[in-house]
């Protein structure tokens, strides 16, 4: 029987600022060149004795996405300075936004006395591709000092390792330090710009990438209420933070933007989340927009069922939300969220024979209903 994992979950909900473990000659190692693309990466740091760090560990709710390597064999590469370990440098830009930057809260900590911040990639595709997507984007969050994504193991002259203080599920509130570097500094070097009503929508996205059925018909309900369809993936991440910060109604899918919208938005907004599958999803974003920044946010599960993969067990980022659109529309005026200019008919079985159709062409597989428990966390993804 495998032994227990030796690391608990970190405790967030009150001050973490003494929770910085300072290192001398800590090892930072990398997942190994070649490897898969695992959901649990063996990676972080080592103490100089070659023991695990716990502060190194990144969770994911109750799991560890990370835990410790063994420790680095023959000659590694020295890294003199003193640095700041922010985990793994995920590519996906929904896991960055939540595992990737879960612990610069510590960079208003330790103020003057760093030289740099390190990663380690989620997994060895193009590391340092990914690094200068996301240098630009990180600077813009408050972070503003060197980056780099170690594709090698490197022994540090100093390394600081603060405790995560933001995640999934019962980490989304993040902690106090956390919730105060991204209110200080998240977006403060962008102007807003753009419509005062966006809806943030997943209608261009691949067919693989899932949604709710008829968002094309959302999409015109919701324009007769003034709103402007917003595609994320047309702009860059600037781009993105201008959108956030100048729309003071915004509706959504529940779906990684609404991350950033939480970091970058402010307490006049009204914001609306529509659960798109199971699992309470939509609360969990509503949550975060809440805690950090003190707006308007609410969830709206009108959720009839999900359609999910023929080959697939549950809902997940690529599954679709079939929706009850006239009691949406009805909370949604509730909500203040929109007038109720339109009628929102229900869809005739005609139309989902043929919107059904239209999913399956577009991903290359059919989809088959699901009922099963409500609460079921999705297994990952926006």
């Amino acid at each position: 029987m495998a032994d227990p994992f030796p690391f608990e979950v970190p405790e967030i909900s009150g001050p973490i600022a003494s929770h910085i473990t300072k290192l001398e000659r800590a090892y930072v190692v990398p997942p190994p060149k070649g490897g898969p693309n695992q959901s649990v990466q063996r990676s972080g740091v080592l103490t100089a004795e070659g023991a695990p760090v716990e502060n190194a560990v990144t969770w994911r709710g109750t799991t560890p996405v990370t835990v410790p390597p063994a420790m680095p064999e023959g000659e590694v590469d020295q890294l003199e300075g003193r640095w700041l370990f922010l985990g793994p440098l995920f590519g996906h830009f929904g896991h960055f936004l939540v595992e990737s930057i879960c612990r610069i809260w510590a960079v208003d900590q330790l103020r003057g006395q760093l030289d740099g911040v390190l990663y380690v990639p989620k997994f060895q595709n193009r590391p340092e591709h990914v690094a200068n997507v996301y240098r630009p984007f990180l600077e813009a969050l408050g972070v503003d000092l060197p980056m780099r994504n170690i594709e090698d193991p490197a022994q540090v002259e100093q390394l600081f390792v603060p405790r995560q203080g933001f995640g999934m599920f019962q980490m989304i509130e993040g902690a106090p330090e956390f919730r105060a570097f991204i209110r200080a500094h998240a977006g403060k070097t962008v102007a807003p710009e753009g419509s005062a009503k966006i809806y943030i929508s997943r209608s261009e996205l691949p067919g693989a990438r899932g949604s709710v059925l008829f968002e094309r018909r959302l999409e015109g309900w919701l324009e007769a209420e003034g709103y402007v369809p917003y595609h994320p993936q047309k702009h860059s991440h600037l781009e993105q933070i201008a959108a956030y910060r100048a729309a003071r109604h915004i509706i959504a899918v529940d779906c990684s933007p609404l991350h950033l919208l939480g970091m970058v938005g402010d307490e006049g907004q009204k914001v609306g989340v529509i659960a798109r599958r199971d699992g309470d999803l939509d609360e969990i974003f509503a949550r975060q927009i809440r805690a950090f920044q003190g707006a308007e946010a609410r969830a709206f599960n009108h959720l009839r069922r999900n359609w999910i993969e023929a080959h697939g067990n549950r809902p997940s980022r690529t599954s679709w939300g079939e929706l009850d659109y006239p009691a949406l529309r009805e909370s949604l005026m509730a909500a203040g969220l929109i007038k109720g200019v339109e009628a929102w008919e229900e869809p005739t079985e005609a139309d989902y024979e043929a919107e059904l159709d239209r999913i399956a062409a577009a991903a290359g597989h059919r989809f088959k209903p699901w009922d099963g428990p409500k609460g079921k966390a999705p297994g990952d993804g926006d």
